[in-house]
């Protein structure tokens, strides 16, 4: 096989493609708080994720954070642990969020989404607005899709509703090395701005085999990618 260099001006040596593990979070119903409670609900959720990363053993001040008013997408460095980030992380949040439950009116409660992926993406001074590629846009979108804020309707009781792309699922979940259980993720399929997306979303009491077609199966999209309860849009851990 031969192998033609680029013309001149066609590749540029600066631009590295890196595949690193994203986490992205946001504020669930942030808009309809007032400026005050915004404001706190920032604070909180920053001190609950430097909580949730010291107990995960993770550091955040490695992370690559790129910020919005009610969350932030946060690339973390080549040598963190994805079997740490899948499976710890999550749960110490949830673990926060309870603790500053307590000391919290109702009306402040913090309740969040939490996406997570692993993929392509680039950084450095030409991405001018933040990191581009593919897995920035592929965790943002899981963490828009509508059977997440589903789950966060059904389950009042959590705090975090979890999703894990397709792809963390198969490799991480599905490993035996997560300590998150691949029988209490659900699959989901959403289709945003025309793009079809594969994730799982972890409900830590279903069981194997719960939720197809009942009342609180997340597989159907309101969307125009939804498919009748009860088909399975993604493979089983160990499916080929």
């Amino acid at each position: 096989m031969s192998i033609i260099p680029a013309a001149s001006g066609e590749s540029d040596s600066s631009v590295r493609l890196l595949f690193r593990p994203l986490l992205a979070v946001d504020i669930q119903k942030y808009s309809a708080r007032s400026p005050r409670m915004q404001l706190q609900a920032q604070l909180d959720l920053l001190a609950a994720m430097e909580i949730a990363a010291k107990d995960a053993g993770l550091d955040r001040g490695r992370w690559l954070q790129q910020v919005s008013g009610d969350g932030e997408l946060a690339v973390l460095p080549g040598d963190a642990d994805i079997v740490t980030v899948a499976g710890l992380f999550a749960p110490a949040l949830e673990r926060a969020l309870v603790g500053m439950r307590r000391q919290a009116a109702a009306d402040q409660r913090l309740r969040v989404r939490l996406a997570l992926h692993h993929g392509a993406l680039i950084m450095g001074p030409q991405a001018s607005f933040g990191p581009a590629g593919d897995a920035p846009v592929v965790v943002s979108r899981l963490l828009d899709a509508r059977p997440l804020h589903r789950y966060l309707a059904l389950h009042p009781e959590r705090n975090v509703a979890l999703i894990v792309s397709d792809g963390i699922f198969r490799e991480v979940v599905c490993s035996g090395f997560c300590a998150l259980p691949p029988e209490h993720f659900q699959p989901i399929r959403t289709t945003i701005k025309g793009v079809i997306y594969h994730g799982h979303v972890y409900d830590p009491d279903r069981e194997a085999g719960v939720g197809q077609g009942g009342a609180n199966n997340l597989l159907v999209d309101d969307g125009n990618s939804a498919r009748p309860g009860g088909v399975r849009l993604t493979r089983d851990c160990g499916s080929h």
